[in-house]
């Protein structure tokens, strides 16, 4: 099938209209509008329609878009691929992270990436660990380093890379700074920021409070983890937030931590990717390079 008729029907979803559509991709309206026709003749059945001004997809033309979305991402991954071939030293990598991995780890490998391979280019995407793992099945991006609880999912290859402990954090001045040991009853009594609703970190979160059957105090909600921390530096308010994310404030003495009352939930980080997908000698080498910051010799 041809690939630009699979694009537009991608942007008539994203833009619902012709004239965007053909905007986007520089090419004239009538080009758009006989694509659309001969799209809706080969397969003879009707795919879009006009209401109201804007172009919308049928049932049918949204069954189209579904699997538009696979090729047309399998289309650029076999270029990428390929040109690859051509060229091992040069071409992009495009990586999806959680949070922490995306944030304190992948950095200094993608600098480090960077000097040994100049004339490659690496993109970093920072999302919610199921908004990566699902990026990784559209094949939408190369490699995915996803923060979570022990997962499986049969179409990826998944690599462990090293722990992503939990860990109560709180002022340098809070009362449990200069407690020995900290119990789930204290954790109940302290104002608690959580984590918005879609991080792993929040679900976790519940979960711990759950089985130790106590309701923590909920103060706020943040979606940001440096929004967590400074909230934490300034006010009375407890987390749980990654030991990764935290390591530079507990050492300049701004934030304390301490482990959570046993039994704590186990978190990893994992490098994933699809098991379709080919490693090029690129992906290789930045794969083998995030192991060894991470820890991993494997």
């Amino acid at each position: 099938m041809n690939i630009t008729k699979l694009e537009i029907v991608m942007l008539l979803s994203k833009y619902k209209k012709v004239s965007s559509v053909a905007e986007v991709m520089r090419i004239k309206q009538p080009t758009v509008t006989f694509h659309m026709k001969s799209l809706e003749e080969y397969y003879g059945v009707r795919l879009f329609e006009q209401r109201g001004g804007v172009i919308l997809l049928t049932e049918a033309g949204n069954a189209l878009l579904h699997y538009a979305s696979k090729i047309t991402a399998l289309s650029k991954e076999t270029e990428r691929m390929l040109l690859e071939f051509r060229d091992v030293e040069r071409g992009t990598i495009t990586i999806g992270a959680s949070y922490v991995p995306g944030t304190y780890l992948l950095p200094q490998v993608i600098s480090q990436f960077s000097r040994e391979y100049p004339g490659m280019s690496v993109k970093l995407m920072i999302k919610p660990a199921p908004v990566i793992q699902q990026l990784l099945l559209e094949h939408q991006i190369d490699l995915g380093f996803i923060s979570s609880q022990p997962f499986d999912e049969p179409k990826l290859h998944i690599h462990l890379m090293g722990e992503d402990e939990l860990v109560i954090v709180f002022s340098a001045a809070h009362r449990f700074a200069a407690m020995s040991s900290i119990d789930a009853l204290d954790l109940a009594q302290e104002p608690f920021i959580f984590h918005g609703t879609h991080s792993t970190t929040s679900q976790m979160t519940t979960q711990w409070a759950a089985a130790h059957k106590i309701k923590l105090r909920t103060c706020m909600e943040l979606d940001s983890l440096e929004s967590i921390k400074r909230a934490l530096m300034l006010g009375n308010s407890i987390s749980f937030l990654s030991r990764q994310a935290v390591t530079e404030e507990v050492n300049n003495h701004i934030l304390a931590c301490a482990p959570l009352p046993p039994p704590e939930p186990e978190r990893f980080i994992y490098a994933c990717y699809h098991k379709e997908r080919w490693l090029s000698k690129g992906l290789q080498q930045f794969l083998q390079m995030a192991r060894e910051s991470m820890g991993r010799r494997d």
